[in-house]
């Protein structure tokens, strides 16, 4: 590129003169099917094969860190229910940082319907090649980018296809609006909203089963996002109208408006770059102060204890029966900060105390059995407590 400075300067003016249809890359031929077929929600395979002008090249890919040359690329918009992917592209020839191509080259892709088209039902799909095309030569002239507009003509050949693919499994899902948005207040995330449904849907099976299990994906949404697989009956939550393409996934603030919004699934490298603006990390606000209660902030939840209340509790070793009766917690009076964990016997007499504090947002209870800690936690159902010690594991829950 740097060395078609110059001779681009010297001719800047004849080539800013130039018409559309003078433009060398409006010479480029392309050879696109006449009509491809495939089956609602799923993907067919195509071609286009590009032929070049004469003592022209286009660019392919990068050689190096050092290219920087614009790369020739095909879309199609989202709003037409349909992706693109490329999957092969001609090898081309490496011309300083750059690989490129002359003469002619076929480039391979995948495309996919999103919207669940009827079975019968032909589209025109508007196809666009962003394309740079330079003269060979020493001082051959380097153009202007421009986009190529073509059509692709689709037929929806046959209903939708029932598969065994099943949706991701490897993430958290909130399955309830309301739900993921008084987490994502908690732990002050945006929250990845989804819809998908692999059962029916290439593009959905594809992202689900390639895409979310990514380590690089992975990670992100586990650990900067709280994760909302949008139900059917909450669809009026996403920021769609009338009839929309799968996989189609958004973003809501913690105070819950739907800030993006995309449809398909791109490559994971892509989809990763699609979040970045919206990943944040963690930063849970403390826990408010409850009157006449222990406040907790843990597993990503808020919860409190009130004070100075019996409640019955079960133990269980190993999933079997050990023990019942009730619990109390009080304010320990001679340390302060400090809590008092009282177990009392089926009769209400006290059975044993145990001091207690708060560490990481979990009451622990100190040496309740065995010399072990008990660490009380918040749940989905409250509060529930757990001591493992000397491989025996009970689970005792407050009710």
């Amino acid at each position: 590129m740097q060395r078609l400075l110059m001779a681009a300067a010297i001719y800047c003016a004849a080539t800013l003169s130039l018409s559309a249809a003078d433009h060398p890359a409006q010479q480029i031929m392309l050879s696109i099917p006449d009509e491809i077929s495939l089956t609602a929600g799923r993907s067919a395979d195509f071609s286009i094969t590009a032929t070049v002008p004469k003592n022209h090249h286009i660019y392919l890919k990068h050689a190096n860190k050092n290219g920087h040359a614009v790369l020739t690329n095909f879309a199609v918009p989202a709003e037409t229910g349909f992706q693109i992917k490329e999957t092969k592209q001609p090898a081309g020839v490496k011309v300083d940082n750059e690989y490129v191509l002359r003469s002619s080259g076929t480039f391979a892709f995948e495309l996919s319907e999103l919207a669940m088209n009827e079975s019968g039902k032909s589209i025109t799909v508007p196809l666009s090649m962003r394309v740079q095309i330079c003269e060979g030569g020493q001082v051959g002239i380097c153009y202007m980018p421009v986009t190529i507009e073509k059509k692709l003509k689709v037929v929806i050949a046959g209903p939708e296809i029932l598969t065994r693919d099943l949706p991701d499994g490897t993430l958290p899902w909130i399955n309830n609006h309301s739900t993921a948005l008084e987490a994502a207040k908690i732990k002050n995330l945006n929250v990845f909203a989804l819809i998908s449904d692999p059962s029916r849907c290439g593009a959905c099976a594809y992202l689900e089963g390639k895409i979310l299990t990514d380590a690089s994906v992975n990670k992100m949404l586990k650990n900067r996002f709280v994760l909302y697989r949008v139900p059917r009956n909450e669809y009026s939550k996403a920021p769609i109208s009338g009839s929309f393409g799968i996989p189609f996934y958004f973003i809501i603030s913690p105070d819950g408006k739907n800030v993006q919004k995309w449809m398909g699934a791109p490559a994971a490298q892509a989809f990763v770059q699609r979040l970045e603006p919206y990943a944040k990390n963690s930063t849970p606000a403390a826990p408010a102060a409850v009157a006449n209660a222990i406040p907790l902030n843990s597993g990503g939840k808020q919860c409190a204890i009130p004070l100075k209340q019996s409640y019955a509790y079960q133990a269980t070793q190993k999933g079997d029966f050990k023990s019942s009766g009730n619990m109390r917690f009080v304010l320990n009076a001679s340390f302060p900060g400090a809590y008092t964990v009282l177990t009392l016997d089926r009769t209400g007499e006290i059975d044993s105390s145990n001091s207690a504090r708060i560490s990481n947002g979990a009451l622990v209870v100190e040496k309740f059995l065995g010399g072990s800690d008990l660490v009380f936690q918040c749940s989905s159902f409250g509060v529930a407590g757990q001591v493992t010690a000397q491989a025996v594991e009970i689970q005792i829950e407050l009710r």
